[in-house]
C-alpha cells in the first residue's frame, strides 16, 4: 500500500501494533515500522528477526535493530521532520523530541486508522470467519447449560471451543452474565449459579488472522416474566431496526438515533446508557462509532456492530447484537444466529 506524506514530513514512524500489522502483515507484538517517500524498514530485535522476514510484505525491508530505537534511527537515517502517531505514549514521545529537536516533530491523529477504517474483501472474510468460529463456539457452549452452572463454567467452555475450532485468542474478555447481573453492561464472569427461568447474557468474540468478530445473545432459561419479554421484544425490535436502516452516506448518530428513539418511546430510554455500536477490525473497537456522538459518515464496507440493549438495575439486563458490513443501499450481515434464543 502506498502511504502519501505530507505536511512537509520527511518520515513517519509507525508504532501502533495493529497500524503494523496492517501495513507490514508482520504479528509480532513488538516493531516500528518507519515509512519515507519511497521506503518501509521494519525494525525489530533479534526475538522476531526470523518471524518478520518470513512474515512481511514484499515491499517491506526488515532491519534488526540495537536499542534504543531513537539513538538508532537518528544514527542511520536522514530525517527532515518526523511523523508520529497521536496515540504514542508520551514517555516515547520525550525520547524522540528530544533526540530530534520538539520542532521537528509531528503528531497525527488516525494517519494509518483513515485506511483501515475501510476493509477490503479479504479483510471481511476474515471478520466473517471468526464470526462463523465463535458462534459455533457459542451453539456448543449452549449444550452445558444447566441449573447450577456458574458464569465461569460457560465461559472458560466458551473460550474453549473458540480456541478449539481456530481462533487465535479471544477478542475481549468475555461476557457471560446471569439473571440480576445482566444489567451490568461489561460485568465479569463469576461464581453466581444458574437458576431456573433466568436470562444469560452472552458478548463474545474471538481473534482470526489478526481480525475480530464480536457477538451477543440474550439467551432465555426457562420461563421469563412478562415484564423481561416486553423489554426483550423491544430491544429486538429496535436492533432490526437499526440494522434495517444501516446504508452508506448515513452518520453514525442517525443510526443510533433510530434504535434510540424507538427505545425511549417505549418507555425504557434511561435504561440505554452506551452508544448503538462500533467499528471492528484488527481491534474489537475503532472507527466509526454509532453513538449520539458519531458524526463520521458511514462508507461501503465499513464494519460495524448493531448492539442496543436494555438494563434494569438489579433486575435484568438483555443485549442483542450483529455485526454487519454497511453497503451502498443497505447492510451484509455477518451474524447468523437467532434472536430468539430458549433453552
Amino acid at each position: 500500500m502506498k502511504i502519501n506524506l505530507n505536511e512537509n514530513i520527511s518520515h513517519f514512524l509507525i508504532i501502533k501494533t495493529e497500524n503494523i500489522r496492517y501495513l507490514s502483515n508482520f504479528t509480532g507484538e513488538d516493531a516500528l515500522l518507519l515509512i519515507n517517500s519511497d521506503r518501509k524498514i521494519l525494525f525489530v530485535d533479534s526475538r522476531f528477526t526470523t518471524q518478520a522476514k518470513e512474515e512481511v510484505f514484499n515491499d517491506i525491508e526488515v532491519i534488526e535493530y540495537k536499542p534504543p530505537i531513537e539513538n538508532f534511527i537518528f544514527d542511520n537515517f536522514e530525517i527532515d521532520k518526523l511523523g508520529l502517531e497521536d496515540t504514542i505514549k508520551y514517555s516515547f514521545y520525550n525520547l524522540f523530541s528530544q533526540k530530534f529537536g520538539v520542532d521537528k516533530i509531528v503528531v497525527k491523529k488516525d494517519f494509518v486508522e483513515n485506511f483501515r477504517v475501510i476493509k477490503n474483501d479479504k479483510e471481511i472474510e476474515k471478520i466473517s470467519k471468526a464470526e462463523e468460529i465463535s458462534e459455533k463456539s457459542f451453539i456448543k457452549t449452549l449444550e452445558l447449560i444447566k441449573e447450577g452452572t456458574s458464569e465461569k463454567d460457560l465461559s472458560i467452555e466458551l473460550e474453549y471451543q473458540m480456541k478449539k475450532l481456530g481462533g487465535e485468542k479471544n477478542g475481549f474478555d468475555t461476557i457471560i452474565l446471569f439473571g440480576e447481573r445482566g444489567a451490568l453492561p461489561h460485568g465479569k464472569p463469576g461464581d453466581r449459579k444458574l437458576k431456573n427461568n433466568e436470562a444469560i447474557i452472552f458478548d463474545f468474540g474471538t481473534i482470526f488472522n489478526g481480525y475480530h468478530s464480536d457477538c451477543t445473545r440474550t439467551v432465555i432459561f426457562g420461563n421469563m416474566s412478562s415484564d423481561f419479554m416486553e423489554a426483550f421484544n423491544i430491544v429486538k425490535d429496535a436492533q432490526m431496526m437499526g440494522i434495517n436502516c444501516l446504508k452508506e452516506n448515513l452518520k453514525g448518530y442517525e443510526v443510533d438515533e433510530i434504535s434510540r428513539n424507538y427505545i425511549k418511546d417505549k418507555g425504557y430510554g434511561d435504561y440505554f446508557g452506551h452508544g448503538l455500536g462500533h467499528g471492528v477490525g484488527l481491534e474489537i473497537h475503532e472507527r466509526p462509532t454509532l453513538s449520539p456522538r458519531g458524526e463520521e459518515e458511514l462508507k461501503e464496507n465499513m464494519v460495524v456492530t448493531i448492539e442496543p440493549g436494555i438494563y434494569i438495575p438489579n433486575n435484568f439486563g438483555i443485549r442483542i447484537e450483529d455485526l454487519v458490513v454497511v453497503k451502498k443501499d443497505g447492510c451484509l450481515n455477518l451474524t447468523k444466529l437467532d434472536k430468539y434464543i430458549k433453552i
